[in-house]
């Protein structure tokens, strides 16, 4: 019959070894995740990182898909997807040219559905959002346009 004496302080090693790696997973699972990357937004920090002339350069670098219409088109009125600043039309991808990255707060890219949903049957081919500092200046938020502007003083 063998000894089993050699066995037990190998066991135990084991059984410390594997408790300190379970341990160390677990403390590596406790730290805060990082901020996921959403791929339908473009930031201020991104753009000004990249060195972009303009918004269109930046999206064409790292978002390129979006300058494309996908979907449905027709022969007669040909799909086309359209930009929006600060919830206002001002034309097709060609009018990100005319947008300085310092003035931009984000640029979202919204598909047909959700374009379509929120600006009407037009939009199917996408829309890209522009949304803009108030007077280019960082750290102030546009308006929300469906707050009331604030009532003069009676005096």
């Amino acid at each position: 019959m063998r000894s089993h004496s050699g066995l037990l302080p190998r066991l135990a090693t084991l059984a410390v070894l594997g408790a300190a790696a379970w341990g160390g997973g677990c403390a590596a699972n406790q730290r805060r995740p990082e901020r996921r990357l959403d791929r339908t937004v473009i930031t201020r920090e991104q753009m000004l990182d990249g060195n972009y002339t303009n918004a269109f350069d930046a999206v064409s670098a790292l978002h390129s898909i979006w300058l494309r219409p996908r979907g449905v088109d027709s022969f007669l009125v040909p799909s086309i997807v359209w930009v929006y600043v600060d919830g206002i039309r001002v034309g097709g991808v060609d009018a990100l040219q005319s947008i300085q990255p310092r003035l931009v707060n984000t640029i979202r890219f919204y598909d047909g559905a959700s374009a379509t949903s929120r600006w009407g049957v037009d939009n199917g081919a996408g829309v890209i959002h522009v949304s803009t500092w108030k007077e280019g200046a960082p750290g102030m938020l546009v308006p929300d346009s469906t707050r009331r502007p604030a009532r003069p003083d009676s005096t």
